[in-house]
């Protein structure tokens, strides 16, 4: 029923929520990282801009990156979770590493249902039988088998949601022949996380050079999006912009609450 639809980017009605607190001119980047994408723009903002419906000439300049919370819930999944069913090991000959396609697919939100068919099965009781250690790939057989993917998935995010809160969260999953169990520190996310974070802070760069400015010219460090809220990413947001205050917004209503208020304007 809608006659009219207009479109505006995320990050940009994330500053338009955090604009209605500012009192001066201020040159903010904001870093909504979110749950499937990391998105960054370098906009000015200020009272006097806000009373504006054309903003075009205020944002300098907009990137981003295809990786956000799903990508580092796959990363920690592989590196703590993947392991206790034989990810990394090998044969028992020694001759070869396990498969590790269905472990990467297991990890992954969205390619979990592709584990999900008869041939898949066959193939993975085949790799327990080759296994040096069958007990292991065991636990991933009977987990695909009852099609338990995405609960783990979900317990996986549940740790990396802990860790933002706490140095150390105790990981656990069971179901049927399943038992997982194990201890995550932060340190173990952050290094989870390394090379991920190294892309984000790519795109960040690839940002400020179509601005054409350099980090030192940032006032505002707006964070929106609930992955900016893990500890690694948060803490290399601030380390690139040492000189500018970090400011967290609402980090699940910004957007929503930013793209109210340029509903209002567009069409009030």
């Amino acid at each position: 029923g809608f006659r009219h639809v207009e479109f505006q980017f995320e990050p940009i009605a994330a500053a338009l929520d955090y604009e209605q607190q500012v009192t001066g001119e201020e040159l903010g980047l904001v870093a909504d990282i979110g749950g499937g994408t990391s998105d960054f723009t370098v906009i000015r903002v200020s009272p006097e801009r806000a009373r504006a419906k054309d903003r075009k000439a205020d944002i300098l300049a907009t990137a981003g990156v295809h990786i956000g919370g799903t990508d580092f819930d796959r990363l920690l999944s592989l590196k703590k979770v993947m392991p206790l069913m034989g990810y990394g090991t090998e044969t028992a000959d020694g001759k070869r590493p396990l498969p590790s396609a269905p472990y990467y697919d297991l990890a992954t939100w969205h390619r979990i249902n592709r584990l999900y068919n008869a041939k898949v099965m066959a193939e993975l009781r085949s790799t327990q039988q080759e296994a040096q250690f069958p007990d292991l790939v065991a636990m991933l057989v009977a987990l695909v088998e009852d099609r338990q993917g995405h609960r783990l998935a979900g317990r996986v995010e549940e740790a990396k949601i802990a860790l933002s809160e706490a140095p150390l969260t105790q990981f656990r999953f069971a179901t049927r022949d399943v038992r997982l169990e194990t201890t995550i520190a932060v340190e173990e996310l952050d290094a989870a996380l390394a090379a991920a974070n190294e892309a984000v802070a790519r795109a960040i760069g690839r940002t400020l050079a179509h601005a054409g400015i350099g980090g030192d010219r940032i006032d505002t460090l707006i964070l929106t999006g609930g992955s900016a809220r893990v500890p690694a990413v948060a803490s290399m947001l601030r380390g690139l912009f040492p000189r500018a205050r970090a400011v967290e917004t609402d980090a699940f209503g910004s957007v929503g609450l930013g793209l109210a208020i340029d509903a209002a304007r567009r069409f009030g």
